[in-house]
């Protein structure tokens, strides 16, 4: 095993370390890889975290998605998009030249990636399936909708639905402002996103129907549905908001509130993954405490107090991703380092 980092506490299966601050982790079967800001890409074995392999990107990295079998990654920045195939020497170049926030994966063979304007979608090669026609700006986020066709595309000025494939369909759903994340519950019925102006605009992909939730005191840059499509949590606000959409949806409901067990130490929110399982989030604060929240406890309008703890990292955690089979949390912090812990549910 990978041994710990000098002066890290007792709390994890294994430790490493990146020169640069992550920005992304992404954990499939057997795989993790993160991405740092100056573009530093680690891939590890995540039982083990023994390297699988190393590069460095010029001009630096923003997203990292592997493949659900864990044998290709992609990774993208402000310069390109690049497939990674482990064991192999270096990233092949997928998007050159052009401003790459995310790439997706749908299943082993079909991975969308935000080429400047345009999404491409490519193989599991790397060879380019479909090209969309350029959108009025640049694609902050993108996530599949209940498929492997359609998609769910942010850009300044709202929500482009798109069909994959020649010929295929597209839908847009107007929202004046800027788009900085986007997601879809698993059947592909809401679309979510998170924006610049401190809301959250909610759209049914199948009608015309438009849900505004605001007051925030800050942007808006993380939201994410449970794996039953249940819950959305989302950032913009000193504490984790989480709302209900079983049913007709969230209209007329309130979130519960996720607040850190140390409430008197004011902390912002790092990162936050849902357990691939059960309604269950972890939450990574910059004060260091990462720690888990049993939702179905929550009372909606009221503040949850987390049901568990994780661990008190030294520095203040920026990405955490679950393995698919929920029994180990990767956290990572914002001094380079990336820690496996085992079994961190109560």
């Amino acid at each position: 095993m990978t041994a710990p980092v000098d002066g890290r506490p007792e709390t994890s299966e294994w430790q490493v370390r990146i020169p640069d601050v992550p920005t992304s982790l992404a954990v499939a079967e057997r795989l993790a890889v993160i991405v740092g800001a100056e573009g530093t890409a680690l891939a590890v074995d995540r039982r083990t975290g023994e390297p699988c392999g190393r590069v460095e990107v010029e001009g630096g990295l923003l997203h990292a998605a592997v493949s659900p079998a864990g044998s290709m990654a992609a990774v993208t920045g402000p310069f390109g998009a690049y497939l990674w195939e482990m064991g192999g020497a270096s990233p092949r170049p997928l998007v050159t030249g052009a401003w790459s926030s995310v790439a997706r994966w749908a299943n082993e063979q079909r991975l969308a990636v935000a080429s400047g304007r345009c999404v491409e979608v490519f193989d599991g090669e790397g060879a380019s399936l479909w090209r969309s026609d350029p959108l009025p700006s640049t694609v902050t986020d993108l996530a599949w909708l209940g498929g492997r066709h359609r998609m769910a595309v942010a850009s300044y000025g709202g929500v482009h639905v798109l069909e994959a494939r020649k010929g295929g369909a597209s839908t847009f759903m107007p929202f004046t402002g800027s788009l900085l994340a986007i997601c879809t519950n698993p059947n592909g019925r809401w679309i979510v996103s998170g924006n610049q102006d401190a809301t959250l605009q909610v759209f049914r992909s199948d009608n015309d129907t438009r849900l505004e939730m605001e007051g925030y005191p800050s942007k808006i840059t993380r939201v994410a549905f449970d794996s039953a499509g249940k819950y959305l949590a989302n950032d913009g606000a000193p504490e984790v908001s989480v709302w209900d959409f079983s049913g007709p949806g969230p209209r007329g409901r309130a979130p519960v509130l996720l607040v850190p067990s140390d409430e008197d130490e004011r902390a912002d929110i790092g990162a936050l993954a849902w357990h691939p399982g059960a309604a269950q989030l972890a939450v990574g604060w910059s004060s260091g405490a990462c720690e888990i929240y049993r939702v179905g406890d929550g009372v909606p309008g009221r503040p949850l107090q987390p049901s568990s703890t994780v661990a008190q990292f030294a520095t203040g955690v920026t990405c955490l991703a679950w393995a698919p089979d929920g029994e180990t949390l990767l956290v990572a912090e914002a001094d380079g380092t990336i820690s496996c812990v085992q079994d961190p549910l109560p």
